[in-house]
C-alpha cells in the first residue's frame, strides 16, 4: 500500500469516527433523526474518497451470517476473514466501479441448514465435528445504479475430522481444497435459485488450529461463477500462511526470517536494556514473507522513551528486512498503545506517537 494512501486511511478513520459520535444519537431510539434516514441507498462519502477501499451505501444493513459458527470449539477471526475477502474481491470488482455492503441475500437459517448438513458426530454420540465451520457474504453494487452486480462468498473450513472409530484426523491443504470445492459447489446451486444472473466469487477458508490464539486463518483457494452460468467455471489455489515469530514452526519452516527477526529482536532489546516483550505475526504468500507485524510491549515513563524506541526500532527494521516486506509495529504497554510505525512494501513510511 502506498504511504499517501496509508496516511489517507488514517484520516479516514478518524473522520468516520467523529462523524459516528457526532450523529450518535440517531442510532438509539427516541434519537432525533431516527425517522429522517434517506428513502434510497447513497453513498457514504466518508469511505467513498479513498482509492483502495470500496465505498459503501447507507443505511447500513448488517450482514446476517457474520459470527455464526459450526460449535463453539471453532475460531475464525473474522476481521482477518472479511479483509482477505476484499483483496481477493478487487480482482474481479474494482474499486472505482463498485460499491459494498454486506450480504443481505444469504440468510441465517440457510447457512444454518448448510452447516448442519456436514456436522458428524462420533460413535459414542459425545463429540461431533463438522466440516463446513461458516458462510460469510459480501455483496457488491454497481456504482451508477446502486444495484446487486457481484457477490463474494467466504466458506470456512475446518480440517478436523473423525474417522470410523470417532479418533480425529486432520485433512491436508489439498485434500481440504477437494472437500470444500464439493461445498462450494452445493452452496452455489443454492444461491443460484434466487441470483441466476450475477457473477459470484468464492473463497475458502481454512480455519486456525483451535489451541492458537494468536494465528489467523488462512485462505487455500479461489474460484469463479461467471454471469449466468450455474457451475464453477476456474478454481485457483491460494498459497497463504502465518506463522508466529519467534517460535520453533517458523524456525522450522523459514529459518531465515526467523533469524531476522532474532537478531532485529536482540538489537532493540539490548539498545534499551529494560524487558520488552516482543512478537511477530508473518504473512507467507508463496513461500514469500509479504508482511510482518510486530507488538513491541513495554512501561515507558515518557513519551521521549516512547520517541527514542520507535525511531530506534524503526531504522533496524529497514536492515533486518527486505524493503519489499510491509512491516507494522506496534509499541504498547499493557494498557494503552504507544506508538505505530507502518512502513509500506512502497512509498514512504508513517510514524505515530499516541499523546495520551
Amino acid at each position: 500500500m502506498k504511504m499517501k494512501k496509508q496516511s489517507k486511511f488514517y484520516s479516514l478513520a478518524l473522520t468516520a469516527l467523529l462523524s459516528v459520535v457526532t450523529a450518535g444519537c440517531s442510532f438509539w431510539p427516541g434519537g432525533g433523526q431516527e425517522n429522517n434516514l434517506p428513502p434510497n441507498p447513497t453513498i457514504t462519502s466518508v469511505v467513498a474518497v479513498s482509492e483502495d477501499y470500496y465505498g459503501s451505501i447507507v443505511p447500513y444493513k448488517p450482514n446476517q451470517t457474520r459470527g455464526m459458527l459450526a460449535g463453539n470449539s471453532y475460531r475464525i477471526d473474522f476481521s482477518r476473514l472479511e479483509l482477505g475477502l476484499m483483496e481477493i474481491a478487487r480482482d474481479t470488482f474494482p474499486t472505482d466501479e463498485y460499491l459494498f455492503q454486506e450480504g443481505q441475500q444469504i440468510k441465517a437459517e440457510q447457512v444454518s441448514e448448510w452447516i448442519a448438513q456436514y456436522n458428524i458426530k462420533a460413535p459414542d454420540g459425545k463429540k461431533k465435528t463438522g466440516l463446513l465451520v461458516n458462510v460469510l457474504e459480501h455483496d457488491y453494487l454497481e456504482k451508477q445504479q446502486k444495484q446487486l452486480a457481484g457477490m463474494v462468498l467466504g466458506i470456512s473450513l475446518s480440517p478436523i475430522y473423525m474417522d470410523a472409530t470417532g479418533k480425529e484426523k486432520t485433512y491436508n491443504t489439498d485434500e481440504l481444497r477437494a472437500k470444500g470445492q464439493q461445498v462450494a459447489a452445493r452452496i452455489v446451486q443454492a444461491v443460484r435459485a434466487d441470483n441466476p444472473q450475477i457473477p459470484i466469487v468464492l473463497a475458502l477458508y481454512q480455519v486456525p488450529d483451535k489451541n492458537s490464539t494468536l494465528v489467523p486463518g488462512h485462505f487455500i483457494m479461489s474460484g469463479t461463477v461467471n454471469a449466468n452460468e450455474t457451475a464453477i467455471s476456474k478454481w485457483q489455489p491460494i498459497n497463504e500462511e502465518y506463522f508466529l515469530f519467534p517460535s520453533d514452526v517458523a524456525e522450522k519452516n523459514y529459518a531465515q526470517q526467523s533469524l531476522q527477526f532474532d537478531k532485529f529482536k536482540r538489537q532493540t532489546q539490548n539498545f534499551f536494556g529494560e524487558y520488552i516483550g516482543m512478537t511477530g505475526l508473518g504473512r507467507f504468500m508463496g513461500g514469500k514473507l509479504t508482511e510482518l507485524t510486530i507488538t513491541a510491549t513495554a512501561e515507558y515513563d515518557s513519551r521521549t522513551e516512547v520517541l527514542q524506541f520507535t525511531q530506534f526500532a524503526a531504522a533496524a527494521i529497514d536492515e533486518a528486512f527486505d524493503k519489499s516486506v510491509h512491516v507494522n509495529l506496534y509499541v504498547q504497554s499493557i494498557n494503552r498503545p504507544l506508538a505505530i510505525y507502518i512502513r509500506p512494501a512502497s512509498g514512504e513510511p508513517y510514524m505515530h506517537i499516541y499523546r495520551q
